[in-house]
């Protein structure tokens, strides 16, 4: 499932437990035929907060998310685990640079590393579409980050930072 933070989320700032919201990037439609329209509330929770201090290698930011409201006020139960993270597609020029990797970065099928971008291609491919796709596994395009397991996103830097509009791929169970 698609999702983009509607705010920054940062490590040194957070604690546990903290809510964390974002919205649905697309259109989708679940099993049962339940819609979920494209800007469809998600909401979660901080599930840990680190920032690296002197005993620490380093730095932790864990994030699950448990509800998403539909249009009409129905809550949907959800358990959202990150799958995926790239950067804000929207965002101004940052210090990351085209990922040498993004098999998962086009709308089509994509062939691995056979159709690398153009240099000159910036990450968000001018759209603002979403980056990732179902396929789409690990951190794109965030240098410094990693996805360890149970959502939790460590950073050998002081912190991990998020921006508002950064792009998740959740694995989704519905409750």
């Amino acid at each position: 499932m698609p999702v983009e933070l509607t705010k920054s989320l940062d490590s040194k700032k957070l604690k546990e437990g903290d809510p964390v919201t974002g919205r649905i990037a697309a259109d989708l439609r679940m099993k049962d035929g339940t819609a979920i329209p494209r800007g469809s509330k998600v909401t979660g929770h901080v599930t840990e907060a680190k920032a690296r201090s002197k005993g620490d290698p380093q730095s932790a930011l864990g994030i699950v998310f448990d509800k998403i409201s539909l249009p009409g006020g129905k809550d949907l139960a959800i358990k959202g685990e990150i799958q995926a993270v790239a950067s804000n597609p929207n965002a101004g020029t940052q210090d990351t640079g085209v990922p040498a990797r993004m098999p998962s970065a086009g709308e089509g099928t994509g062939a691995g590393t056979s159709m690398p971008p153009p240099p000159s291609t910036p990450t968000s491919q001018q759209t603002g579409r979403p980056l990732l796709n179902a396929q789409s596994k690990g951190v794109i395009g965030i240098h410094n980050l990693a996805l360890a397991e149970n959502s939790v996103l460590i950073s050998t830097g002081k912190n991990v930072s998020l921006d508002s509009g950064t792009q998740l791929m959740l694995q989704v169970e519905v409750e």
